[in-house]
């Protein structure tokens, strides 16, 4: 009887112990196992650099870390919103991630003013000093605050190639600007009216035939736009040195999407992030290279070179001018804009551009 007993009791503790078990282990199992889908609206369109060399790895990546728990499908420019609409569709969680810009917005983010896509020229100057700014120093500490109190993840700054511009004509200095009607964006299109350009805003499809037709004069963004876009056939000319080095877009995602996700897929988020920018930055810095070595002799491009004075002229000039108004204007809405330009003005400090 006493060996009954205890069998008995060893089995109601065995059943109870299962059952803790499991009342413990099912919810973090189930949780483990659920698969969240997500939808990344590309700034660009099918076949470009970008959707190539940076967004399909950053998806396959997250899919393969993930073990297929995080689930993202692609959608290209204007597929699901409109560019403009990007920020509110996050908000919404209509869509989760999304490779913009900030100085799209910067109407309604005066962060969006000192951020890395809006960036006026010869500020940061190679690509390692573009991380240290953004990464290290503090920038993107301080657009992640602001974005995150609109319902919206920062995961960083990332680079899309260095910004030129090029034309139908030759312009060889400063001086040549006057008049020239260029497609350009942000910082750059208020640098290009500053010394007597007329700068516009125009989708980069449209370009070309503007360009075609005589509606403008030449175009200015990253790079490799130049070669993809074939504006090549139009603009002859390709002017330098980089305005910005590198041109800055950033990553974000819905916060509400964010926040859903396990830890452990947030940090899969997070570092694929951190892949993304590297990812991004090697491909354009090494198709530069090509281009200037193989394909401007294919195409019969010229290159054409500011002088340094016109490119100290330019960063003493407007640049520096420039961070200051935007203090001026945007800092009373926002304090963390005047912390970012001290940190910006300090940088350029230590490099020896400005005194």
């Amino acid at each position: 009887m006493k060996h009954r007993s205890l069998f008995v009791l060893g089995i109601v503790f065995a059943v109870t112990l299962g059952i803790l078990v499991a009342g413990c282990t099912s919810p973090a199992m189930a949780k483990d196992d659920k698969v969240f889908k997500w939808k990344f609206q590309s700034h660009h369109t099918p076949g470009s650099l970008a959707v190539e060399s940076a967004i399909k790895p950053f998806i396959e990546r997250v899919d393969q870390m993930s073990g297929g728990r995080l689930k993202i499908s692609l959608h290209y420019a204007g597929e699901l919103v409109n560019y403009s609409e990007v920020d509110k569709a996050l908000q919404a969680n209509m869509i989760q991630i999304a490779n913009t810009s900030s100085l799209f917005f910067r109407g309604a983010i005066p962060m969006g003013w000192v951020s890395a896509p809006n960036m006026p020229p010869f500020v940061t100057r190679t690509n390692d000093e573009f991380n240290e700014l953004f990464h290290h120093r503090g920038v993107d500490k301080l657009v992640g605050e602001a974005l995150e109190e609109r319902g919206i993840k920062f995961l960083g700054s990332h680079s899309v190639g260095n910004t030129y511009f090029w034309s139908k004509k030759p312009i060889n200095s400063l001086e040549d600007l006057k008049g020239f009607k260029v497609r350009f964006f942000g910082s750059m299109s208020d640098t290009m009216e500053h010394f007597g350009a007329a700068p516009v805003m125009l989708p980069h499809p449209e370009t070309y035939m503007a360009i075609a037709t005589g509606t403008l004069d030449g175009s200015g963004t990253a790079w490799w736009l130049y070669r993809d876009l074939k504006l090549y056939e139009v603009c002859p000319y390709f002017i330098g040195p980089a305005m910005q080095v590198p041109q800055g877009m950033e990553l974000w995602a819905s916060k509400k999407a964010f926040d859903a996700l396990p830890e452990d897929l947030q940090a899969i988020v997070e570092t694929a992030a951190n892949a993304f920018n590297t990812d991004y930055m090697d491909a354009v810095t090494m198709q530069e290279k090509e281009m200037f070595n193989k394909s401007f002799k294919e195409w019969g491009t010229t290159y054409i070179e500011f002088s340094d004075e016109d490119v100290e002229r330019i960063a003493k000039e407007f640049s520096l001018p420039y961070l200051d108004k935007i203090a001026a204007e945007q800092g009373p809405k926002d304090e963390r804009v005047v912390k970012a330009i001290e940190i910006i003005k300090q940088f350029m400090r230590d490099y020896g551009y400005i005194d």
